[in-house]
């Protein structure tokens, strides 16, 4: 048997070499994928090696031996069938395969590439007529994008009763404004009697920002250190429609405060909880704070600092890996302006935004 090794740009590439120096019978034996080239491990080029095989026994049998038994007649019938299967599965497979063109677009836009390979297989088999930066490829993957929105809600006030809102995640992320922006809407826009209740009281600020706009729009405050205290200030306020909770932003690798944020949550089985995220944070970063904080078993998540990324591949990454209902999205800091309920059509063209 000769074996050799062959190693190009592209999978097709690869196979071609490898069927015109040993022939049609090559069988491939393995196939890897590699990085070239480059300086420290950047600007490298990805390559692939095809290692193929040819007996070379079988190919130097006299014509005039007698027929073969009928095991060889079965396994050159099984090598023929293996080939025309492989031949017509390439055949399907668009130039780059694995690392195409739109698994490079869907990655550039900081997709995680699993997700963007499930993306692509989902996608109808004639988007290889498109160009990679047609208009007409860029509806397909937003369209494909758009199935892993499940719903879109954000806070629905009964016409009786009352509604209660808590809004927890890590640092950072804008709970407070995101807040004020919300009290805003419901309180001056659309004139429901609301009340804000803050237990971030690790951080001064906090309190200090919340009670300044709770001035501004004559809406009551109350600051709380417990959950028996917020136990309280709840039940002192049954004629609120709307109670905003702000809750001091916590580190998710520190379960003493995941633990004391889940029982300040858990107070009132009526509590509806937002999980606020940050769009700019790392994939990685904010697949390991929604680990983190599904303790506190959020309902909805609300996104903010939309206006302050590139791309939101993130948002799609987490929304593939957990079924969560999108909410709110932030886009500035302005009170109320800068928020809105989710837009699937507006939101899922921001994925593609540099195409």
């Amino acid at each position: 048997m000769k074996v050799r090794v062959f190693t190009a740009d592209s999978m097709q590439s690869a196979i071609a070499q490898a069927k015109s120096a040993l022939g049609r019978d090559a069988i491939i034996l393995h196939t890897r994928k590699f990085r070239k080239g480059g300086l420290l491990g950047f600007f490298s080029k990805e390559e692939v090696e095809v290692t193929a095989a040819v007996d070379t026994s079988i190919a130097t049998i006299p014509p005039q031996k007698a027929e073969p038994c009928v095991e060889e007649v079965a396994v050159q019938s099984e090598l023929a069938s293996m080939r025309s299967l492989l031949e017509k599965v390439i055949s399907k497979i668009p130039p780059g395969s694995e690392h195409s063109s739109v698994l490079d677009l869907l990655m550039n836009n900081d997709i995680d590439i699993q997700i963007a390979e499930q993306i692509i297989n989902d996608l109808p088999m004639d988007y290889t007529n498109f160009d990679v930066e047609s208009p007409e490829l860029k509806q397909l993957l937003i369209t494909q994008i758009q199935t892993c929105f499940k719903s879109v809600e954000g806070i629905k006030i009964p016409e009786q009763g009352r509604k209660i809102a808590a809004f927890f995640g890590p640092t950072g992320v804008g709970k407070t404004t995101t807040i004020a922006k919300l009290a805003a809407k419901f309180a001056i826009q659309e004139g429901y009697q609301i009340a804000l209740i803050t237990a971030d009281t690790y951080r001064i600020s906090a309190v200090e920002q919340l009670k300044t706009y709770s001035d501004i729009m004559g809406i009551p405050i109350h600051v709380v250190y417990a959950a028996d205290e917020l136990k309280a200030v709840l039940d002192s306020n049954q004629d609120k429609q709307l109670i905003l909770i702000d809750t001091a932003g916590r580190s998710p690798h520190n379960d003493e405060q995941l633990d004391e944020l889940t029982k300040l949550l858990h107070i009132d089985d009526v509590i509806e909880k937002y999980l606020v995220l940050s769009a700019t944070t790392k994939y990685k970063d904010a697949l390991d704070i929604v680990k983190k904080f599904s303790i506190c078993m959020p309902h909805k998540v609300i996104f903010t600092k939309i206006d302050e990324t590139r791309n939101i591949g993130t948002i799609v990454n987490l929304l593939y890996q957990f079924p969560i209902s999108l909410s709110y999205v932030t886009n500035g800091q302005n009170v109320p302006d800068d928020i809105e309920l989710v837009d699937i059509n507006r939101l899922t063209p921001l994925i593609l935004r540099d195409l």
